[in-house]
């Protein structure tokens, strides 16, 4: 993809959040060495569920100084498994704290990803925060209906001008087959094809 414009991202520590620092740090500096502009990180949910919040921080920390200034870091949070708004607005913190550019729901590997009332959590822990930091919703989002719910909570909790992809960001691969039909637009078409 060098050279083509594409912007990619990748994910580190991926699926299930292991707490070793070090690994995860390694693996996040290997995807900037290779060319990614942005890193989804998976928290150590387990560890911070079981009160490690500081193996969290430092893991969040040490995958933020591997991305340097120039590589956007996202912090999956697993929403599903911290399970309590409470739970999931004291992890936003600490990985706000940590240094996460953004804060995102979920891998969409467990059967509790994305919902209104975890985005809410994190919506308020964002708006307290000292910097601008951004919020992904993703796993679970198949419908455009669906998407924009998400959009209007944050329009009425951050205002209708926070909504931008520096912003708010929408991760659900099964999200573009509903876009297309509501669109009327057939995605499996002949590139060139005009609709």
């Amino acid at each position: 993809m060098a050279g083509s414009g594409v912007r990619v991202a990748c994910v580190t520590n991926f699926p299930a959040g292991a707490p070793d620092v070090a690994a995860a740090a390694g693996e996040t500096r290997d995807a900037v060495a290779r060319g990614a502009h942005e890193v989804d990180v998976v928290l150590p949910y387990t560890a911070w569920l079981a009160g490690d919040r500081g193996r969290a921080v430092d893991l969040v920390a040490a995958c933020h100084e591997a991305c340097g200034d120039a590589v956007r870091l996202k912090v999956i949070l697993e929403t599903g498994r911290l399970a309590t708004p409470e739970n999931i607005a004291a992890a936003a913190a600490d990985v706000i704290a940590g240094g996460a550019d953004f804060i995102k729901t979920s891998t969409g590997k467990i059967d509790i990803s994305a919902t209104l009332e975890a985005a809410a959590a994190m919506l308020r822990t964002i708006r307290s925060a000292d910097r601008p930091v951004g919020l992904k919703v993703a796993g679970g989002i198949r419908a455009v209906a669906d998407a924009g719910a998400y959009m209007a909570q944050a329009d009425a909790m951050m205002g209708a001008d926070w909504l931008s992809p520096a912003t708010f960001r929408i991760g659900a691969s099964g999200l573009l087959n509903d876009i297309a039909a509501t669109l009327g637009v057939d995605v499996d078409a002949p590139t060139g094809t005009t609709y």
